[in-house]
């Protein structure tokens, strides 16, 4: 009963775990709940379902009242007699955006606690909408099976970008109302609660709740993941880590949850982690991006750590923002890294620190996580050596990178256990890169491809639209041109593979002429057309080139991503860019914003190729794809990651259509567009309506005779 609570008068974030202290205990023993919070957000929602794993064992009932802004239009409309249907249901599209803009693993296991209580009949839910300002309250009032009661008064702190504002700092205040003498503190927000309820309150207008926003929590609840307070008490802890600058040695341990469910680890993880080890401990991993790559390896190292007792682990990646990540899913294991990266003073002592310690048996266990970069420096490399091999454990991510020569040669040949993970290991064109790649790390030991991925329910089902794009009669000449140049070049040259040119001059020549297919003006009006008539789409990347093109507004060149931007703002598109010209902080900040819903879409050039996770992303449109393999798979794996709510995702790839005459007359031109159809291929192949992506090309694929290159 709540009487047997030792329930003190004041929580505070500061000095108080406030859902572990106050909301499970209170809620574990009520049977009836009453909560109202302040204005509707992803984060209010979240903050009003605090502590619910814990209520729903009780089968308690809950009446909720969410706060909301009622527009100046809005409320003289009321004044004027309309009915409220119109405002009911613009209200339910607002909530419906909000459930779909938001992809993280607390958030959608409360949200689904609260979809069970409404699908079961349990909870109501009300909207108060204040007719000046906005409504702000933050009140609850629980009872138990006894009659008594403790009513609380919350003070969190609502930034734009809090998705849970438990995180940030909060504050309670607790009347037990067993306790007569706190009668006049208490009983104004019983009473104040009930008016808003009945709807009697002079200034808030209170409205059902949403019959649409209703109906997608019922859908939810037909297949919840039903949380315990353990896994949401996990899944905020989690969140509520704070970086560290001192890294604090704790033995690593496997997760209870991950991703907002509890932690399980897949068949192909298994299978591939058991080839590693028959391998004696190196080898690649060939998983298909978003496979979970990561985690695999992560979960090995635990594993074998938990044999041996001792371990150094070293996980080497090509940037800072992929570093980022991995610091962060080692945290989910216990494990807190060391960041060898950006400014070597901020690491360099704390390495010495932790490899002496190691060195002299004060420690069993100790990680690092090092860019490329920091990796070739003579500091990190004198630390590297001092580590014995016998138990240090290198992983190598995107090791595709480490074929390089320079890269090549700064691995630690002393590491006797050896993992590269990489889901194109193998260069397209170079033997030779690859041999070079396998020299250290050992063969590819396990498989795992987009297909078995999609098989498997491990990645997302896709549909894939091909817009087909002529060029202007200027960039036709400007093709010819380039084309003809080429042709003598390669000529003069003997250069047989426009792939892979050794001649400099040649390079240059590709490279413009790549640069103008993907700048190719006509890309921006067919992508207006294609989102004129469609509200603007949360978790959105778009993927453009490097080259500019003329903005038919002004008549002066952009460069595309400026004007792929600026258009789709012009369609009422909230958007950030995501490129090499932003600090890793600010790309941090651009992927949180992201994550939370904040922004709608990322328009990226590069930067999201490879290594940098966004599971929440649903749409994609390419305007500009190289012609390296690598590039379009870990595109496509990007986009196709599981995320919570996520049931399918959209591809939608612009693709050039060579001028006849020129394709027709060369060789080489006919190679180009064979090994474009190749890219789209790859896409079509394995889509939920590849017979379709295929119609579209139909066209091309019948006057150049390239049926079989889709086959």
């Amino acid at each position: 009963m709540l009487r047997d609570l030792p329930l003190k008068a004041v929580y505070r974030t500061e000095s108080d775990s406030i859902l572990e202290d106050f909301y499970i205990p209170a809620l574990s023993q009520a049977v009836t709940y009453d909560r109202a919070v302040g204005y509707f957000s992803a984060g209010m929602i979240s903050y009003a379902a605090q502590g619910l794993s814990a209520f729903v064992e009780n089968e308690g009932k809950m009446r909720l009242i969410i706060g909301g802004e009622l527009a100046p239009e809005d409320a003289e409309a009321m004044q004027e007699g309309y009915d409220t249907r119109a405002l009911v249901a613009k209200f339910g599209d607002l909530i419906l955006r909000t459930f779909d803009s938001v992809s993280d693993g607390l958030f959608e296991r409360r949200l689904e606690v609260l979809s069970f209580l409404i699908a079961s009949g349990r909870l109501d839910v009300k909207l108060a909408l204040k007719r000046r300002g906005m409504y702000h309250e933050k009140i609850g009032i629980l009872r138990d099976r006894s009659g008594d009661g403790v009513v609380f008064q919350g003070s969190a702190n609502e930034t734009a970008n809090a998705l849970v504002p438990d995180f940030n700092f909060e504050s309670v205040n607790v009347f037990k109302t067993w306790q007569p003498e706190l009668a006049d503190h208490f009983q104004p927000y019983v009473q104040g609660f009930e008016t808003l309820w009945k709807n009697q309150s002079r200034n808030t207008l209170v409205l059902d709740f949403p019959e649409a926003a209703r109906d997608r929590l019922v859908r939810i609840a037909t297949h919840v993941r039903f949380p315990t307070p353990e896994v949401e008490i996990d899944l905020w802890r989690k969140h509520t880590r704070a970086d560290r600058s001192h890294v604090e040695i704790e033995d690593p341990k496997i997760p209870v949850t991950f991703g907002g469910a509890p932690f399980q680890l897949m068949e192909h993880q298994r299978g591939a982690l058991q080839k590693w080890k028959a391998a004696g401990l190196t080898g690649v991993l060939a998983l298909a991006t978003g496979a979970g790559k990561t985690v695999t390896s992560i979960y090995g190292a635990v594993k074998l750590y938990e044999q041996t007792r001792r371990m150094f682990l070293v996980v080497a990646v090509p940037y800072q923002n992929l570093a980022d990540q991995w610091v962060a899913t080692l945290r989910d294991f216990n494990i807190t890294a060391l960041r060898c990266y950006a400014n070597s003073a901020d690491w360099s002592d704390e390495m010495s620190r932790l490899v002496t310690l190691y060195e002299t048996g004060a420690i069993s266990f100790a990680c690092i996580v090092v860019v490329n970069r920091t990796l070739q420096s003579e500091r990190f490399q004198q630390m590297l050596a001092q580590i014995p091999g016998d138990q240090l454990l290198w992983v190598g991510d995107e090791c595709h990178h480490h074929s390089s020569a320079g890269l090549r040669a700064a691995l630690p040949e002393h590491a006797a256990m050896r993992l590269g993970l990489s889901a194109t290991p193998e260069h397209y064109l170079d033997v030779e890169v690859t041999d070079r790649l396998l020299s250290y790390y050992g063969q590819i030991v396990d498989t795992y491809t987009l297909a078995d991925a999609l098989r498997d329910g491990v990645l997302t089902p896709y549909d894939y639209d091909v817009v087909l794009v002529d060029l202007t009669d200027e960039e036709v000449d400007e093709y010819r041109k380039l084309s003809d140049q080429i042709s003598r070049l390669m000529a003069q040259t003997g250069e047989k593979n426009a792939d892979a040119p050794g001649d400099d001059r040649l390079k240059t020549l590709l490279m413009r002429r790549a640069r103008l297919l993907g700048a190719a003006a006509n890309k921006i009006p067919a992508l207006r057309s294609l989102l004129v008539e469609r509200e603007p789409e949360p978790m959105t990347l778009f993927y453009c080139g490097d080259g500019q093109t003329e903005d038919d507004d002004t008549g002066v060149a952009m460069r595309q991503i400026e004007l792929v931007s600026k258009e789709i703002h012009k369609l009422g598109w909230s958007n950030s860019h995501f490129t090499s010209r932003e600090s890793r902080v600010a790309r941090v900040e651009i992927l949180d914003h992201f994550r939370l819903g904040l922004v709608d879409a990322l328009v990226a050039i590069r930067c999201l190729d490879e290594g940098i996770d966004v599971p929440a992303c649903r749409s994609a449109y390419i305007l500009a794809s190289g012609r390296n393999p690598k590039q379009f798979i870990q595109r496509r794996g990007r986009i196709l990651r599981r995320a919570p709510g996520k049931t399918s995702a959209r591809i939608v790839d612009f693709v050039i259509r060579i001028p006849d005459d020129v394709a027709e007359d060369s060789p080489i031109e006919r190679q180009l567009l064979v090994n474009e159809l190749k890219r789209v291929a790859e896409f079509a192949r394995l889509a939920r309506n590849s017979a379709a992506a295929i119609r579209t090309l139909e066209p091309i694929l019948e006057r150049y005779d390239l049926h079989h290159h889709l086959v």
